[in-house]
């Protein structure tokens, strides 16, 4: 019995120090940005050859989610693509942007991609955040890889019952 719970202790041991990683990894990414980030009280940046900057959050399905001062000529797709683009999990028929006066805003990017219609396409204000969500097939993929892990942990205790007989 020692044995079962000295490897479950293992495993469970060794999953918290892989999350742990991750955990430290994102807040030590984010304090480096916030270090970077001047001291904001101001809405609007004047930019290099003054050009009027507006600080925006993109969170979500972009390769490189984060806090972006961007001219405020940019729209959604540049900012995205300033991002690196969309995952492959990204939904981009339902991209938020979620206003400072707590407005929400529903894009439907795909439309705009089919048609070129830049009307579709809201312009950013300063402090908007901008979520692009994921698709069904990412939630999928995530309980598949739960039950994948707990397939694991229950195969290594099979095996040391095993080991025993």
């Amino acid at each position: 019995m020692i044995k079962y719970l000295s490897c479950l202790f293992l495993i469970l041991f060794l999953i918290g120090v892989a999350d742990g990683q991750n955990y430290n990894e994102f807040f030590s990414k984010k304090q480096q940005a916030a270090e970077q980030q001047p001291n904001r009280a101001a809405q609007y940046i004047l930019g290099s050859g003054d050009v009027l900057l507006v600080t925006v959050n993109l969170w979500g399905h972009v390769l490189k989610p984060g806090i972006y001062s961007v001219p405020s000529s940019y729209t959604l797709i540049d900012l995205i693509s300033s991002a690196g683009g969309p995952l492959s999990t990204a939904r981009l028929n339902d991209v938020r942007i979620v206003r400072k006066n707590q407005e929400v805003l529903k894009v439907d990017i795909e439309k705009f991609l089919k048609t070129g219609d830049e009307s579709s396409l809201p312009p950013l204000q300063p402090g908007d955040t901008i979520i692009v969500s994921g698709s069904i097939q990412d939630v999928f993929t995530k309980l598949v890889a739960i039950f994948r892990d707990l397939a694991i942990i229950v195969n290594v205790f099979v095996l040391a019952a095993r080991v025993n007989y």
